[in-house]
């Protein structure tokens, strides 16, 4: 065997010159560290920060709370998020755990580790580069102490040998003045931990939800690993980084014989488990990024984050969180069953292996308002706040395909047209001048129904009808309505407006239908119930508006119609296959290349709305009825099972009569197909229908189809080409 000592003189010759130039470098940086803090201590010790901001940062910290509608806490929007607790509520396994990977000498060092130097000198050059550190932890406290609230911290992190030597001094004074427990518990109960957390009690609550007191080995390994990157190791958003760093907290450990080898193995194997708490990944994500936009134009960034004002918001969030389960459940299903590419687990997946992908994944938003009120209770921007904080809620201005019809006909409505109307769904040429060509509009099946009335037309969203509705009725009447019930955005006067071309976001768009659950009165939606300060005076407290913005009667008899929608059109499998049962009114919509898919619909007391697609507006290949039907009727459900269903209201002024299905007038005892309608005043029926003989023989030649017999379900597509509306 060889004999290791038999090495060749050049190498050993070189072994035993690196060892003297590494331990003549380590003493010489020791002397010359010693002599550079004694000299800028004498210098400059007049201009380093008071340790008076150490007992500043040991007090409570202000900010802003919010609630939700029963008295939940929604959000706090801190400077910082921190509890302060003394050293003996800290577990042991905590110490010891951030002792040893961040300072192990820390009880026998004075501030500076003057070996530590020494040894982390003799490692980079060794490595031939900054490969280690010697920062104690009374030096780390002295560079967490900040100026004034927003100044940033007066010992700036860059690495300069002014830096160090200004933090060498002032952790000496910090020594001087405090015992090692005191600056251990000030280190403990300041030091950043990621996720606004700042101190092991907040830092506690937030990635597991418990007091510091009860933190397990594992956990406290955890979050002893984070204060030297918590960005990059957030046990969040990167977990293999933070199991990794977490390991070598307990590698440490076992260094030091804080653990056997055995206790090692044993955790070092065990996977990284978080429960996040309600602040640090919150419900409510979006609505929360809405109240806090609001309140810092408002307020201004001091007040909001250090002014201690409560604010009383509209959520409810048990609804909000039955909406951000629902969401996410049917969105998966979706992902599955359509087959897409690049679902959401695939992006989770990247993001866990340490990659930065775009979450290109299909998303979803939800609205849920009460009509009565205008209150938002329930707000879903997307499937993710952390992936995406773009909020598709309000943020996103979509073309809702066939979820705009609703307001054609409700113009049509009050210009007297009644919902037994016979409209021709055939073929439709319309020159579009100024050689564009011609523009032939048609349902995705690519045939048509022939004569129908205009319930049926809607429940089934036929696209010719409702051109012909809107060419009727004019353009900007719709737009008028549209606007009176709620839309905000700019619509163009064209043909295709009755298609759903104009674009909108989904919170107008669900307001606006809130108006027909409200009997045609607008109520303004709004998300802060009132403001106080600390004091408990109110800043601002909400003042509903409402106004009536069409008559009850058009707005119940279009109810009716939408309840169609539901019970034989589009949106049948509601009740189907879904199991929604109670009273409500909707539409479908989608678009033109099957790229957005929505449902809006209400309840008495409830109107909710829901969109899917993609952001970067790619085909899905689906209609609105299969992408957004499944959630908004898991919600529903769930809010019915609490709240009583009842029916809607009728108000004075409705008529009934027994119509002819297929002429559309007042049924003669001759008529073979008759059924009950209702109209208004503007729309009541004053003519016998002239389609049947006395014998009762049917004009067969009409091919009409009563409403109740029809169970096809035709998908709701717009034409591209946005036509001008004749004037």
């Amino acid at each position: 065997m060889e004999d290791p000592s038999a090495q060749p003189p050049r190498r050993r010759l070189q072994g035993l010159r690196f060892l003297r130039v590494a331990v003549l470098g380590g003493m010489l940086s020791v002397a010359i560290a010693a002599g550079a803090i004694w000299a800028a201590y004498r210098t400059l010790g007049a201009s380093l920060p008071s340790l008076a901001k150490l007992e500043q940062n040991a007090g409570p910290v202000g900010g802003t709370l919010v609630f939700g509608a029963h008295g939940d806490t929604l959000m706090s929007f801190y400077r910082e998020r921190r509890v302060n607790i003394p050293l003996t509520e800290m577990p042991a396994a905590l110490k010891n755990s951030v002792l040893s990977v961040e300072d192990w000498r820390f009880y026998d060092h004075w501030g500076v580790d003057l070996w530590g130097i020494a040894r982390a000198t003799i490692a980079n050059i060794r490595h031939g580069r900054f490969a280690q550190g010697a920062s104690t932890l009374t030096q780390q406290l002295a560079r967490n102490i900040s100026a004034e609230p927003g100044a940033g911290p007066v010992l700036s992190h860059a690495q300069t040998p002014t830096r160090k030597i200004k933090e060498a001094m002032l952790a000496l004074r910090i020594e001087r003045t405090y015992t090692k427990d005191e600056i251990l518990a000030m280190y403990l109960n300041q030091i950043y931990f990621g996720e606004g957390a700042h101190g092991i009690e907040a830092a506690a609550r937030t990635y597991f939800n418990k007091p510091a007191h009860d933190l397990d080995a594992l956990e406290a390994a955890t979050l002893a690993g984070l204060p030297k990157n918590p960005n990059g190791y957030s046990p969040f958003d990167f977990p293999d980084r933070a199991r990794k760093r977490r390991n070598v907290v307990l590698s440490t450990m076992l260094s030091h014989h804080l653990l056997s080898q055995a206790r090692f193995d044993s955790l070092a194997a065990a996977p990284l488990v978080t429960r996040p708490s309600v602040e640090t990944r919150p419900v409510a994500a979006y609505f929360s990024e809405e109240i806090r936009k609001v309140l810092e134009a408002k307020y201004g960034v001091e007040q909001l984050y250090g002014g201690e004002l409560r604010v009383y918001t509209a959520l409810d969030l048990g609804l909000q969180r039955i909406a951000e389960r629902a969401l996410e459940q049917r969105f998966v299903e979706l992902e599955d069953n359509l087959g897409l590419p690049f679902k959401r687990r695939d992006y989770v997946a990247q993001r866990g292996r340490g990659l930065d992908p775009q979450p290109r994944y299909l998303q979803g938003a939800l609205v849920a308002i009460d009509p009565h009120t205008g209150r938002v209770l329930s707000m879903v921007g997307g499937r993710a706040f952390s992936e995406s904080r773009f909020n598709r809620a309000v943020q996103a201005k979509r073309q809702p395909g066939s979820c705009f019809k609703p307001f054609v006909y409700l113009t049509g409505l009050r210009k007297g047209i009644g919902p037994s109307e016979i409209f021709l769904d055939t073929p439709l040429v319309i020159d579009m001048g100024g050689g564009r060509g011609l523009w032939k509009p048609q349902d995705y099946s690519q045939t048509f129904s022939g004569p129908v009335s205009l319930r049926y037309a809607l429940a089934k969203s036929l696209n010719i009808p409702s051109i012909k509705l809107l060419q009727q009725v004019g353009a900007e009447a719709v737009i008028a309505t549209a606007h009176a019930l709620g839309i905000e955005s700019p619509l163009q006067p064209v043909l295709s407006l009755a298609l759903g071309v104009s674009e909108v976001n989904l919170l107008e768009l669900t307001s606006a239908y809130g108006t027909l659950a409200n009997g045609g009165v607008t109520s303004q939606p709004y998300f802060i119930e009132r403001v106080e300060d600390r004091r408990g005076r109110v800043l601002e407290q909400v003042s509903e508006f409402h106004q009536e913005a069409v008559d009850p009667q058009s707005a119940y008899v279009l109810t009716s119609m939408l309840q169609s929608v539901l019970d034989s059109g589009t949106a049948h499998s509601a009740r189907d296959q879904y199991g929604f049962l109670a009273p409500a009114a909707g539409k479908t919509g989608t678009t033109d290349d099957l790229g957005d898919g929505w449902f809006v619909g209400y309840t008495p007391d409830l109107v909710v709305g829901v969109w899917g697609g993609f952001d970067e507006r790619r085909p899905i290949g689906v209609a609105g009825s299969y992408i957004a039907l499944p959630t908004w009727c898991d919600v529903m459900k769930a809010y019915v099972a609490d709240h009583a269903a009842r029916p809607f209201a009728e108000p004075p002024g409705i008529l009934e009569a027994r119509i002819c299905v297929d002429s559309g007038k007042l049924a003669t005892p001759a008529c073979p197909h008759v059924q009950t309608e209702i109209f208004t005043e503007r729309t009541r029926l004053t003519r016998d229908c002239d389609l049947h003989s006395g014998n009762g023989e049917r004009a067969a030649e009409t091919g009409l189809q009563r409403l109740e017999d029809a169970t096809a379900e035709p998908h709701d597509i717009q034409p591209p080409p946005p036509p001008p509306s004749p004037r």
